[in-house]
């Protein structure tokens, strides 16, 4: 509003100020114009004519009094009227007097002595006259005409005679008093001009000032009404415009008027109208969104397959949990995810997330693909199957994945149990046969060849019924491996009995065996023979681990844990390869020249079986770690 009325009032007042300045400078000009030199020189000039010819009579009327004195001086006082009279008649004079020395009227001739002029001052007069013998002056009557007055002092030639004053008064003419006058007058008028030019010119001024002023503070008024009423609606948009910056569409505005300011405030209560139905409208879409995306996120959690979803650049955008905890990240979030899949070294996730970009780049709409992930658990496979979102939706691609290790394990131990099955039966039948045939040929021939051949074919005989026994335990493996896992109820076993009863079949490893086995251990549900037999896989495992040390140490721990009970075993051998340590547990994998390598294999099966886990793992600076949890449970 301040800046209106500033706007207002000068647009008011700057045309006044421009007047103003304009009428100062006329004024000026036209006052200065009044007193031209030309103007008071022709005053000057008329005066100097009037008095001139003023002074020409005044000269004259002195001339001639000056010399009657001197005729009256030679005449006797006898004649001085008689002479005064002469004069009078003949040079025009109005009246002339004669005084004494002390001022006293002698004689008057040309008119009354009431007619005369003012008398004769007494001492200042007589003063002047006794030093200049004689005086002149024009005087005004008062008819307001001019008379001229010449006074002489006249001394007899006689001797004692007593001085005399001779007064002649001429009037001036009435023409010439006149004009005289009216230039004296014009003369005095101009001189009271001039000397009142300044103040004239401050006082139009200080009018011209006032009057300005007085126009300004109209203008002043008028800006502030107009003002008021013109920024009344605007002030009044304002506050609504910032209620519903603030968020509030409740604000409408009166409409005083039907101008623009009028229009304005319509159109500005339809748009908080439509504002008020769009954010109505806005709300129940981010509602149903909301419980859209809530239904999709319940979905999510739920679902048994990970989710990875992937924008039209390839970027991972979200995910659900499982998806996280499939890829073993524990609780990374989305962006963590996504700056380790588009890593630029090799790891294992950063090759996960190339295949996936090569995927989702150059195949079609669907697409499946089989993944294995390494891991500090063990390599994992993924099936990853992908899909191209429409573009209604926003497009991308969305990948589920599922963790089909398990199911690849299964299904290789089945394909491995089958294999192990067939080669029991078929290697068995013939083992027994074989050893009894070489037994009875050793029997029958023995007597009948000489001394170092009976000592060969003992040799002979030796070697194949010890292949026929290893032949023996190795079908017995895999008959263990191949036999499903026993239907029988499971009883209450006592881990630390078992465990201290297999450990006394190891007597040979009591100098360097290490026990903890706890002690108040709760009983695991599982099948006793099962169960000792994983303990002897493991000790026999460790046992030959070290084979060729020379401080070998062997350590056997039993303690509770937070999933059950928690069986560690850790030697200082040489531990697992690291080339073995993805598939340590599939059969046929061993380090050893003999051995099946069925032991980690039947320990695995029977672990899980009872529903425990068991992990591998190497200890600085050599050596290997098995380590078996089995839940707490009741009998069945």
């Amino acid at each position: 509003m301040s800046r209106m009325v500033l706007l207002f009032t000068l647009m008011a007042v700057l045309p006044g100020a421009v007047v103003y300045g304009v009428s100062v400078y006329f004024l000026k000009g036209s006052i200065d114009s009044w007193f031209d030199v030309r103007i008071e020189h022709a005053i000057d000039g008329g005066l100097s004519l009037g008095r001139g010819a003023i002074d020409k009579l005044q000269g004259d009327l002195h001339r001639r009094g000056a010399t009657v004195a001197l005729e009256l001086a030679d005449l006797p006082p006898t004649q001085h009227y008689a002479q005064l009279s002469d004069v009078v008649e003949r040079s025009g004079i109005r009246e002339a007097a004669l005084f004494d020395a002390r001022g006293g009227v002698l004689m008057v001739v040309g008119g009354g002595i009431q007619q005369l002029g003012p008398k004769l001052p007494v001492t200042p007069l007589l003063a002047t006259l006794r030093a200049q013998r004689q005086f002149s002056a024009v005087e005004a009557t008062d008819g307001g005409g001019l008379m001229l007055r010449s006074v002489h002092w006249v001394t007899p030639s006689r001797p004692g005679a007593e001085p005399r004053i001779l007064e002649l008064l001429q009037p001036v003419p009435a023409e010439i008093a006149a004009d005289a006058d009216k230039v004296e007058t014009g003369w005095s008028e101009y001189q009271s001009l001039t000397l009142a030019r300044g103040g004239l010119k401050q006082l139009f001024f200080l009018s011209l000032t006032l009057t300005l002023l007085l126009a300004a503070l109209i203008a002043l008024a008028v800006a502030i009404v107009l003002a008021d009423r013109l920024s009344a609606p605007l002030a009044q948009l304002g506050r609504g415009t910032a209620a519903v910056a603030g968020g509030d569409l409740s604000v409408q505005l009166k409409a005083h008027s039907r101008d623009e300011m009028g229009q304005l405030a319509g159109s500005f209560n339809g748009m908080t109208q439509q504002l008020r139905e769009a954010r109505a409208s806005l709300i129940d879409q981010q509602s149903a969104l909301a419980a859209a995306n809530a239904h999709l996120q319940g979905l999510l959690e739920n679902l048994s397959s990970g989710v990875l979803v992937f924008d039209r650049s390839l970027r991972l955008r979200s995910n659900n949990p499982l998806a996280v905890e499939r890829l073993g990240l524990g609780e990374a979030t989305t962006g963590e995810l996504a700056a380790l899949l588009a890593a630029p070294d090799h790891s294992p996730l950063a090759v996960l997330g190339a295949a996936l970009c090569g995927q989702l780049r150059d195949r079609g709409d669907h697409w499946v693909l089989e993944h294995r992930l390494p891991g500090r658990q063990g390599e994992r496979v993924l099936l990853l199957r992908g899909s191209r979102l429409d573009d209604a939706a926003g497009g991308g691609h969305v990948v589920v994945f599922d963790d089909i290790t398990d199911v690849v394990q299964a299904q290789r131990d089945m394909a491995w149990a089958e294999v192990a099955r067939r080669l029991a039966h078929e290697i068995k039948n013939p083992l027994t046969p074989i050893r009894l045939s070489a037994e009875r040929l050793e029997h029958k021939l023995t007597d009948r060849l000489s001394a170092d051949d009976a000592a060969v074919l003992h040799r002979a005989t030796r070697t194949i019924v010890n292949q026929v026994d290893a032949m023996k335990d190795m079908v017995r493996d895999f008959a263990d491996f191949a036999r499903p896992v026993s239907a029988q109820p499971l009883v209450a076993v006592d881990l630390a009995a078992l465990l201290d009863e297999v450990l006394g079949l190891y007597g040979d490893l009591e100098p360097m065996l290490e026990r903890r086995i706890a002690t108040g251990l709760p009983a695991v549900a599982g099948h006793p023979t099962q169960l000792r037999q994983v303990f002897h896989n493991v000790l026999t495992n460790a046992k030959d681990a070290l084979e060729g040390q020379t401080q070998p140490r062997l350590s056997v721990s039993l303690q509770p844990a937070t999933e059950g009970i928690e069986l560690c075993v850790t030697d200082n051998g040489s531990g697992f390869p690291e080339a073995l340590m993805t598939r340590a547990f599939e059969p046929y994998t061993t380090t050893k020249e003999r051995g099946t390598g069925l032991g980690l294999a039947i320990v695995r099966k029977v672990v899980e079986a009872h529903g425990g886990s068991v992990e591998i793992g190497n200890i600085e600076p050599h050596g290997a770690r098995v380590t078996i949890t089995l839940p707490v449970g009741a009998e069945t």
